[in-house]
């Protein structure tokens, strides 16, 4: 387990250096994501149920830096992560990229559980209106504190009604603490605007529903 972390952290913090190698034909375009994420619970008393910030960077097919911060709402129980990662297939139909995230948990709840995170995303594009991506990832303990697990972040399948205007349903679920598998399938309304992308969800969740908010805006530079 200690040599494979080693080799995980090398690949990560090479990257740049990889990138600027097979890249050596110029400067790349560089493009920022800034990603906001926050769920409130339908159920009195409206509890935040948790919020994620992210920035990522994109340059050519490389990803990096990625960092970003989740908490369960009140920073009781936070996860900080970085990472980075490759934009592995690039097509008409398909996108799939691939990180590689190293997380540690920190708060006044926290356990300090230290974890690899192996995160695919794939894109699929089935024709001009309809749209699908999956985002599902194992968690690889780095220390006692942390176990095995596994997560359906999203998995999700959208309608454009509009140029503007999507909506859609999905799924996501994963192994909870006392090891059994939870499901909380999901219907999205994303509204498209040149400020940002927002991205509503009503979603099922263990003894009731949350409404979360999700925001993605990208920027280009050089």
């Amino acid at each position: 387990m200690l040599r494979i972390c080693c080799l995980v952290l090398t690949i990560v913090l090479f990257l740049p250096q990889i990138s600027s190698a097979a890249e050596s034909t110029g400067q790349l375009p560089v493009v920022d994501i800034y990603i906001l994420r926050s769920a409130e619970s339908l159920q009195s008393p409206h509890v935040v149920t948790y919020r994620v910030f992210e920035w990522t960077e994109l340059r050519g097919r490389w990803i990096f830096p990625d960092v970003g911060y989740f908490d369960t709402g009140y920073g009781k129980d936070q996860v900080w992560f970085a990472g980075a990662g490759l934009d592995v297939v690039h097509s008409r139909h398909v996108d799939w990229s691939q990180e590689l995230y190293v997380t540690q948990e920190a708060g006044p709840d926290s356990k300090n559980k230290r974890s690899l995170w192996i995160w695919p995303v794939v894109d699929m594009h089935f024709g001009s209106r309809v749209f699908g991506q999956v985002a599902a990832y194992p968690t690889i303990p780095l220390n006692e504190a942390q176990r095995w697990s596994a997560e359906v972040d999203r998995a999700k399948l959208e309608w454009a009604a509009t140029s503007h205007w999507l909506m859609g349903g999905g799924y996501s679920g994963g192994i909870c603490t006392d090891r059994s598998w939870r499901s909380n399938p999901f219907i999205t309304v994303t509204r498209r605007t040149r400020a940002g992308n927002v991205e509503l969800w009503l979603q099922r969740i263990s003894g009731g529903a949350q409404v979360q908010v999700r925001y993605v805006l990208v920027r280009s530079r050089r």
